[in-house]
């Protein structure tokens, strides 16, 4: 078993998934969490017109100091107004109608003498000066038709829904999620609801790993778990190399150098196939290639170790295929008591980033830790000990 860094195996695995795919799909709340792969721009300017921004009255004043004015025309949002406004004329108006040609200002209807309800009235009269503009949404005030709504990466958001369709787009070019199977092998795994009987574990590592895998972005496609018979992960691989829906295979188990280690027994002998073990901690044993031709990336059996392994590994990957900007990781200052870590390989620890910046790593161990944690600690591989005060280098979860 040879022995690499996180740093090559990280991009090993990069070369395995390679890029993604791209398509165009409507901008609707199904194309929301996708990121952009190209830069979304507006079709249309925003507002289309100029638009009222208050219920009121469009006026045109005839004089400086006019306050009584006869009701040309009624304009409720929607409709296009078919007159101008002449000097000394006004126009009934709703929020959002496009408000007539002609128009200096709109009055909002609390400052004039009219009833907010019912038909428009013969004449208004007003209780203030109108100043030019006021209350008047001039046509492309928000975006002009051409602006870049957003840069491809973004995430399509709500927000950006609304602002595209406002701004006249209806489709996006967007990063294609990767289709992903999960399989957990181990002949002590328990399913739900079944007993582990004296030997055997309640099994947790394919749905850990495919809530991981869809907070990514990915289509879980299919979920296994499968004894540690050859024949059945041999299987079990045959059936999803022929499944066009599958882009990705992520195996948990079976990686180490133990007797019944099932995915090295049935993947080792294909040339594609390389197993490692990382100077890394938790998540050592891995390995990586292609089954047929779906990628493959293997990843240790123990519970945490699956899953830094993902986060540090496997979610780049993803990431890149996805569209998602790659993010440098933050820094906090550590506190708590003393911890000893061990020398010669990059440590993961899970811990918890405060509100206030600084980081702890929870007395808790394995999986308790794990379900308080919100990042990983960085620990590099000459440091044997964090002590308060500590910079330490964290990756969000």
């Amino acid at each position: 078993m040879g022995h690499v860094s996180v740093t090559d195996h990280r991009a090993a695995v990069e070369r395995l998934l390679g890029d993604g795919s791209t398509e165009r799909v409507p901008l609707d709340r199904h194309a929301a969490g996708r990121r952009l792969a190209a830069d979304l721009v507006a079709a249309d300017d925003l507002p289309r017109f100029d638009a009222s921004a208050m219920d009121g009255y469009a006026v045109c004043p005839g004089s400086p100091d006019q306050r009584a004015y006869p009701v040309v025309g009624d304009v409720p949002a929607g409709s296009a107004p078919d007159f101008v406004l002449a000097p000394g004329e006004a126009a009934r108006v709703m929020t959002g109608a496009r408000v007539p040609e002609g128009t200096v200002a709109v009055v909002p209807v609390e400052r004039t003498d009219a009833s907010p309800t019912g038909p428009a009235p013969q004449r208004v009269t007003v209780e203030v000066d109108p100043i030019p503009g006021q209350h008047v949404r001039p046509r492309g005030e928000d975006v002009t038709a051409g602006t870049v709504l957003a840069t491809a990466g973004s995430a399509v958001t709500a927000a950006l829904i609304a602002l595209g369709r406002s701004a006249g787009c209806t489709t996006v070019e967007v990063h294609v999620p990767t289709r992903v199977a999960v399989i957990a092998t181990g002949a002590e795994l328990a399913p739900p609801e079944a007993d582990p009987g004296a030997g055997g574990i309640h099994e947790s590592n394919s749905d850990m790993v495919a809530a991981l895998a869809a907070a990514a972005g990915c289509v879980v496609h299919r979920v296994e778990v499968c004894s540690d018979e050859p024949d059945d992960l041999r299987a079990l691989l045959d059936a999803l190399d022929t499944d066009s829906e599958v882009d990705l295979v992520v195996t948990t188990g079976g990686v180490s150098a133990g007797a019944y280690e099932v995915v090295r027994q049935v993947c080792e002998p294909l040339p594609s196939f390389d197993f490692v073990h990382l100077a890394m901690q938790p998540g050592g044993p891995q390995g990586l290639g292609r089954y047929g031709s779906t990628p493959v990336v293997c990843l240790p059996g123990t519970p945490v170790g699956a899953f830094v392994a993902f986060h540090v590994l496997v979610r780049p990957a993803l990431d890149r295929r996805h569209g998602v900007p790659a993010t440098r990781p933050g820094r906090a200052a550590y506190v708590g008591r003393a911890r000893r870590t061990r020398t010669g390989r990059v440590q993961f620890v899970t811990s918890v980033l405060r509100d206030d910046g600084t980081v702890t790593a929870p007395d808790a161990r394995h999986l308790t830790a794990l379900a308080a944690a919100n990042c990983l600690v960085e620990v590099p591989e000459g440091v044997d000990q964090l002590i308060e005060g500590d910079v330490v280098v964290v990756h969000p979860v």
